[in-house]
């Protein structure tokens, strides 16, 4: 991420502001982030309701020391981090596109990585895609760049410092490990999430490292919230299908009208891919606005979760 607030200097250490918790006053503190990256309103207000990450890269010192004192006067939790920290380290996550096929991308992907086609198959196939993790500042980059010819995929990248992860479970438990679930995660004050159907959420690396230390028998998944992807499947309308509903809905999906003459929670049609967790939510109440009612699924995940915390 760039802004126009750059240092001059040539070789001057330069600064990100990692946003480390949601933001509750982000209205407020929009126009100053605007002023300040000679930024749109709007793109400040993304920025700062886009969940944890950075929200301004390539500061100059006084600039970034400024901006993070300012925008912590309205309760934001923010981190100042150099640019070029040696000891900075970061995950990949490599996905596909929707369009792709795995097996095509997964030879590719081992030509350039020497793995074995069949395991890069079943990362890119897993929650979160394939994960290639702790790497230094400048194998990140040189690792994107020899990535970037291949079709099909795309590359995310997160800094391990700044990673918040939300727990799902690809299986359902049975009545004792849901009981020994729920005793781990209270003293955590981790809290679920009833729209993606995480069953705790704003969990740090460490809290990570003890649940899985405590529970390595329950098959958890922990996804670093900015690679998380979903899609989202339609389980019911309110009221009748209307004929301008149901050519919205076929336009939209690409698929026969006639199957959205009827739709059962039974039966879910997919109406929209690998959505991040911000777009989800949003999509999700333009279409509960319209009467739609609609469910999503972490890509990667075989079912809906069934969430004994919820």
């Amino acid at each position: 991420m760039t802004n126009t607030m750059q240092g001059t200097k040539t070789g001057s250490a330069t600064f990100t502001l990692l946003l480390t918790k949601p933001v509750t006053a982000a209205s407020l503190a929009a126009p100053i982030l605007a002023a300040h990256l000679g930024i749109t309103e709007g793109r400040a207000l993304r920025r700062l309701t886009s969940g944890p990450g950075p929200i301004a890269s390539g500061l100059e010192d006084t600039v970034a020391r400024r901006l993070f004192a300012l925008l912590t006067m309205f309760g934001i939790t923010l981190r100042l981090r150099p640019d070029n920290d040696a000891a900075l380290r970061f995950d990949l996550s490599v996905q596909k596109a929707i369009w792709a096929d795995t097996h095509v991308v997964a030879e590719k992907l081992a030509l350039a990585l020497g793995r074995e086609p069949a395991l890069i198959a079943q990362a890119l196939d897993h929650p979160g895609g394939l994960m290639l993790c702790d790497l230094g500042p400048l194998q990140a980059r040189e690792m994107q760049v020899r990535l970037a010819p291949i079709r099909g995929i795309f590359v995310l990248q997160g800094d391990q410092d700044g990673a918040i992860y939300d727990l799902f479970l690809p299986d359902a438990l049975t009545a004792a490990q849901s009981l020994r679930l729920m005793s781990a995660l209270s003293p955590m004050a981790a809290r679920p999430d009833p729209l993606t159907g995480a069953c705790a959420t704003d969990l740090c690396p460490a809290l990570r490292d003890r649940l899985f230390t405590r529970l390595p028998d329950l098959g958890l998944l922990a996804i670093d919230r900015r690679f998380q992807r979903f899609d989202l499947y339609l389980t019911g309308v309110t009221g009748w299908v209307t004929r301008d509903l149901a050519d919205f809905l076929a336009v939209r999906t690409g698929q026969p009208r006639a199957l959205f003459e009827v739709i059962s929670p039974s039966k879910p049609l997919l109406i929209d891919h690998g959505l991040t967790p911000a777009v989800l939510r949003q999509f999700r109440a333009d279409y509960a606005a319209i009467g739609l009612s609609t469910r999503p699924l972490l890509r990667g995940l075989s079912r809906f979760p069934e969430n004994p915390i919820l």
